[in-house]
């Protein structure tokens, strides 16, 4: 029986999928028993690891304490993280250059020309994500707007000192905005920056993060479009290599990267972008009361604009109508209560403006071809 020790950061979603990577390797043997260490890897006690004995680790090296402990050990070792320089192991890694470019990708459909980057300025994971969206977008005349996260704690109240630091920063750039966010987890100080700016989330500042955290990305709002990386496959292909190395194999690659990942966009970043301040106003009033009720004399009111001149701005510049981008968000709310929520489909067609189950049916079918039941299962 192999004995493995598997370090991962469980508290976040990258650890726990990099778990489910390795226990469904274990699923297809029997000759693995795991020791696993629970929550943040700077809450473990050294002594766990340099008292353990076994055969081999599979780790999340964030940095040069847990390195010293994990080379101490003598064991072959599968790094899934690459926070290392030199590279002292193996490692099995997401392809974050080809997640930033993806995200650029995602905001360049969306006819953005101005875009951000805030992240962390201490992890390679971090800054390859940025060096990816910077190399995707360097055909654009403006440069990428860049923004580093203190993770240093200082005297007084970080949080703090970091929310007046990105409220700053966002202050200076010019909306809209197509803004990548390194991690899900920073998400929430950039959405409270934004609130507190009165830059509205996707009119002005469009945020795509990374992780696809479920968590972070529901308590968003409006809800937070993300990458999901691969981890669990990363889980898996570390498991393989580790395999391989405690049974004295030559590794062909010392670096495997994962580059399948898929982008869940969200309201946050479902918007084209439009340098119309007016046309802003009216599309920021639908999306809040599309559901509750609106009218054509109501948006008119909101944008500062007559209905005449609101419904010609909306045919040249969305190519639709006013009704058109009201169903749409209407649409919208009961896909996502849909999908998020096990409300009763009469619930969600309440919700979600449409008055009446058999209407929303309606609607469904004229425009998705399926039933809300149906999209539910999918």
């Amino acid at each position: 029986m192999k004995r493995i020790a598997i370090l991962a950061e469980t508290s976040l979603a990258s650890g726990r999928q990099i778990v489910t990577g390795i226990s469904r390797f274990l699923d297809e043997r029997n000759d693995w028993s795991v020791f696993q260490h629970s929550g943040p890897l700077g809450a473990m006690d050294p002594t766990a690891i340099s008292q353990w004995q076994g055969d081999g680790i599979i780790a999340r090296i964030a940095n040069p304490e847990l390195l010293e402990l994990i080379q101490a050990k003598g064991l072959p070792t599968v790094d899934v993280l690459g926070n290392v320089r030199p590279r002292p192991f193996p490692l099995v890694k997401c392809n974050d250059r080809s997640i930033g470019a993806s995200v650029a990708e995602h905001f360049m459909q969306n006819a953005h020309t101005n875009f951000a980057f805030i992240g962390l300025g201490d992890e390679r994971w971090s800054l390859e994500r940025e060096e990816g969206f910077q190399g995707a977008l360097k055909d654009f005349k403006s440069s990428v707007h860049i923004y580093h996260i203190n993770q240093q704690r200082t005297e007084g109240y970080p949080v703090q000192d970091n929310l007046d630091s990105v409220k700053a920063w966002l202050a200076e750039l010019r909306p809209p905005i197509g803004l990548m966010v390194a991690s899900d987890q920073l998400a929430p100080i950039v959405f409270e920056a934004c609130h507190q700016l009165g830059l509205a989330i996707p009119e002005h500042v469009s945020v795509v993060g990374v992780d696809n955290d479920r968590p972070f990305c529901n308590l968003c709002r409006p809800r937070l479009s993300s990458v999901e990386p691969n981890h669990e496959l990363v889980g898996y292909r570390a498991a393989q290599t580790l395999e391989r190395l405690i049974n004295g194999e030559t590794l062909d690659e010392p670096m495997i990267e994962i580059d399948l990942h898929t982008l869940h966009p969200r309201l946050s970043s479902e918007l084209i972008a439009i340098d119309d301040p007016a046309l802003l106003k009216a599309l920021n009033y639908i999306r809040e009361h599309a559901c509750v009720g609106t009218s054509l004399d109501a948006i008119a009111r909101a944008s500062g604009l007559s209905r005449s001149v609101l419904q010609r701005r909306f045919r040249d510049k969305l190519n639709r109508t006013v009704g058109d981008v009201i169903l749409n968000e209407k649409l919208r709310s009961a896909r996502e209560m849909l999908k998020e929520t096990e409300l009763p489909i009469a619930l969600i067609a309440e919700r979600s403006g449409f008055n009446c189950q058999e209407y929303m049916n309606h609607i469904f079918k004229k425009h998705l071809e399926t039933t809300p039941r149906k999209y539910r299962l999918r």
